[in-house]
């Protein structure tokens, strides 16, 4: 893909670390994200109701543009200037608000039900559509990624976390700040920092691509062992069996390598956002 680089500067590299977040990051061209947009649309009004896992979970399995968005080096270049030059990609998941949903997400963290160490866990949120608070783009809380907060679980179905975890103490949300997205900006979001979003008031779908990279160094402690895509450098540590992208959109291997993929995930509660 064509387009900016844009890297990442020691000013902007500070402010991730003093706040927790760092947006906006101006990664792919808003026709490029728009066309990944269109697709992911397609897939989801065609339905997979014959496969078992949950389609929109490591997503770029599934899909090559998926995949490519993941690797581009406008956004790993990026990625590396925070977590370092050999990054996986641990999950990558896409969040699709319809018109006039309901559906929303809780104050939370997502390291909460991770078994990692250490938590150097970065997320990329990538916006398909524009993100806006109308649409229910996500809120973040400065600096609260210092700490492990605790979370109770208070499932609802117009939550779209997986276990409707949310964090147990108040969040000032005069104090948040909603992270407006124009089409192929990226929000980055430490695996401590306590974000939220609404429900989609609009007319029109909301879509992101949100992708957890980690250092190769990174290791699970506990549960299924859980697969990673190699996306940037090389892994010297060999803590997860690394995964290969799609040969075709929605074809019968990357069915399979899917299915096989979601099968740790389904028992770490890793896929929220």
């Amino acid at each position: 893909m064509g387009g900016e680089d844009p890297g990442l500067g020691v000013e902007q590299a500070k402010l991730y670390e003093r706040d927790g977040y760092l947006f906006p990051i101006s990664v792919f061209t808003s026709g490029e994200a728009t066309a990944v947009g269109e697709e992911v649309l397609g897939v989801a009004a065609a339905g997979l109701s014959a496969h078992p896992a949950p389609w929109t979970q490591k997503a770029y399995l599934l899909m090559p543009s998926l995949d490519a968005l993941i690797r581009d080096s406008r956004l790993t270049d990026a990625v590396a200037g925070i977590v370092g030059d050999d990054i996986l990609a641990l999950s990558a998941d896409l969040f699709i608000k319809p018109a006039g949903s309901k559906g929303h997400i809780t104050w939370h963290q997502d390291v909460n039900y991770w078994q990692l160490e250490p938590l150097d866990v970065l997320t990329a949120w990538i916006a398909l559509t524009p993100a806006t608070v109308a649409n229910g783009c996500m809120r973040y809380f400065a600096g609260g990624h210092r700490n492990r907060l605790h979370h109770v679980e208070r499932p609802n179905t117009d939550n779209m976390l997986t276990r409707g975890q949310e964090i147990a103490v108040a969040i000032d949300e005069n104090a948040a700040t909603p992270v407006e997205l124009e089409p192929g900006q990226v929000s980055f979001h430490h695996a401590l920092a306590p974000h939220a979003s609404g429900p989609n008031t609009t007319d029109a779908p909301r879509i992101g691509f949100a992708v957890r990279f980690a250092p190769t160094s990174v290791k699970q402690l506990a549960g299924p062992p859980i697969s990673a895509r190699l996306v940037r450098g090389s892994d010297r540590y060999g803590h997860f069996a690394l995964e290969n992208g799609p040969d075709a959109a929605l074809s019968p291997l990357a069915l399979a390598e899917h299915r096989r993929a979601l099968a740790a995930h389904e028992h770490t509660g890793f896929s929220t956002v």
